[in-house]
């Protein structure tokens, strides 16, 4: 039963194609005087930036600072965490009351006040409340995981929604996210739209 920020680190992995094309124009050298027994020279590709568009067809948004600053997600974590520790305290409680339990009976037992039916029913007692301690830590794990696994969905559907509309109208083909460490090597400071999207993102949560 860990905290949110644990699972969520490849949520924002986001490499979304917005448009379904690619441009891309292609210039050949023609060979001087007709034939030629040398190899056919190679065809350049260039990459032309969208018209009007500071960042190219590319940027990319630093996913460990989007995580930091969005509102909704802070919210979500805050919420998650309460949840977790509301659980670990319930069991935790439960789990010293029966320790307090157990020492109890032993010091019966060692002071001869128990008799062996007694004895044999406070074990019996002891072994099923440890039980159901063991499937009640059981069950609150599973509600924490299934928490975490909506609140996951539902912040990758917040930015992902918000993506498709800011894409577009920024006439940007790919928004990559970026982290230290990740999969993206190098990304120039020119093509980080984070303050943008984060501007953004948190005047649409505000709403």
């Amino acid at each position: 039963m860990k905290n949110l920020p644990n699972i969520v680190l490849g949520i924002l992995t986001i490499v979304v194609a917005f448009l379904l094309y690619k441009q891309f124009t292609a210039t050949g050298s023609d060979l001087a005087g007709g034939s030629s027994t040398g190899p056919a020279p190679a065809k350049k590709i260039t990459l032309v930036p969208d018209s009007a568009n500071s960042f190219g067809a590319v940027a990319f948004v630093n996913t460990d600072t989007l995580l930091e600053k969005f509102e909704s997600f802070k919210s979500m974590r805050a919420g998650f965490e309460r949840k977790n520790s509301q659980a670990e305290n319930e069991l935790g409680g439960r789990m010293r009351a029966l320790e307090t339990e157990y020492m109890e009976v032993q010091k019966k037992i060692q002071a001869g006040t128990m008799t062996e039916t007694l004895i044999k029913d406070a074990e019996q007692t002891l072994m099923r409340k440890q039980q159901e301690l063991a499937m009640l830590r059981e069950q609150k794990t599973g509600q924490l995981m299934e928490e975490e696994k909506n609140l996951t969905k539902r912040l990758n559907d917040q930015i992902f929604d918000y993506m498709q509309e800011y894409a577009p109208a920024h006439g940007l083909k790919y928004v990559l996210g970026y982290t230290r460490g990740g999969g993206i090597l190098y990304a120039t400071d020119s093509l980080d739209i984070t303050e943008a999207v984060l501007e953004g993102l948190n005047s649409k949560y505000k709403k």
